[in-house]
């Protein structure tokens, strides 16, 4: 049955790919797309009248807190043996991005981390010396597994000292860790974590964070993690939510002046996921080398994903 590449008008129609994708994700649906003021489409490849791949071509990528923005498949896809699985989704990314770039003189994804078979991408233009190949680009995530774990043994994967450092969050600092943070009090932290850099937080990100964490409160997947010293002054929060499949992402942190209260963080935001049958924790990002280590040091595994990058000059 013969391919169609074609553009995605109907955001139901994307949605229902999204939610039937493996590497379906909030970071893709419309209405979030649409809070960042910047241009997008979407494209599907069709088989039969099927959508089985949808790919999403945002002009201003990268945006701000964002990831896995890139294709998605129909879970089908990857239902046959695994020889058929295989060249499904390698036959078929070469496809949609071949067809792409009919259309698209350059655009820029961020695979999911489900996504490592990257040769449909790799492989674009391959018999074709006089037209521009992607460039794909390594990246790695940090992620910690909350599949069968408790609180003490998530916290066995992690190092002696970060165990240590909790337990003087709140013998030392009279730290506790609770759940009702507020947007202010969050953007406050993050603003800290740019000026201890001597940094500024960029305009554009100061203009989006009410609206992007919003997006998420008032659906009730999003929630304001913060640890308070014992005069209730907000020192460190995190801004979490729960994907479509159910994993739990981290894509704002901020810590102000503690030190502890970092550590404490964290070790919340797993007994947090953990206690709400997250199947995940994936921290957004382990790729400079303060954030990875600190990451890695409270148990979470490097996870691999890849950056897409097509340009026809």
């Amino acid at each position: 049955m013969s391919l169609e590449f074609k553009r995605i008008e109907d955001p139901a129609l994307w949605q229902k790919l999204l939610e039937r994708s493996p590497q379906g994700t909030c970071f893709l649906e419309t209405g979030f797309l649409d809070l960042f003021d910047s241009p997008y489409r979407l494209y599907g490849v069709f088989r039969g009248g099927v959508c089985i791949m949808g790919v999403p071509v945002i002009y201003a990528a990268p945006l701000p807190w964002c990831y896995q923005q890139g294709p998605v498949f129909y879970d089908e896809v990857f239902k046959g043996g695994q020889a058929k699985s295989i060249q499904a989704e390698v036959e078929l990314a070469e496809f949609a991005i071949e067809e792409l770039a009919k259309h698209e003189r350059r655009f820029r994804f961020s695979l999911s981390p489900t996504l490592t078979d990257v040769r449909g991408y790799d492989w674009v233009h391959y018999h074709d010396p006089d037209k521009p190949r992607c460039t794909l680009l390594p990246r790695y995530t940090a992620t910690v597994s909350l599949e069968g774990a408790t609180r003490e043994t998530m916290r066995l994967g992690a190092r002696s000292a970060r165990r240590q450092e909790e337990r003087y969050s709140t013998e030392r600092e009279k730290l506790s860790a609770v759940e009702d943070g507020s947007v202010t009090e969050l953007f406050a932290l993050y603003a800290a974590t740019f000026e201890k850099q001597d940094i500024a937080v960029p305009a554009e990100e100061k203009r989006l964070f009410n609206s992007y964490v919003a997006y998420f409160l008032e659906s009730g997947r999003g929630h304001i993690l913060v640890v308070r010293d014992d005069n209730g002054q907000a020192l460190a929060a995190a801004f979490v939510f729960k994907d479509i499949d159910q994993v739990w992402h981290v894509p704002i942190i901020g810590v102000g002046q503690t030190r502890y209260g970092g550590t404490m963080l964290y070790f919340k935001i797993l007994d947090f996921a953990l206690d709400r049958g997250g199947l995940s924790v994936d921290f957004d990002g382990a790729n400079s080398p303060k954030r990875g280590y600190f990451k890695h040091s409270v148990g979470a595994s490097a996870r691999l994903y890849f950056e897409v990058r097509y340009h026809d000059e």
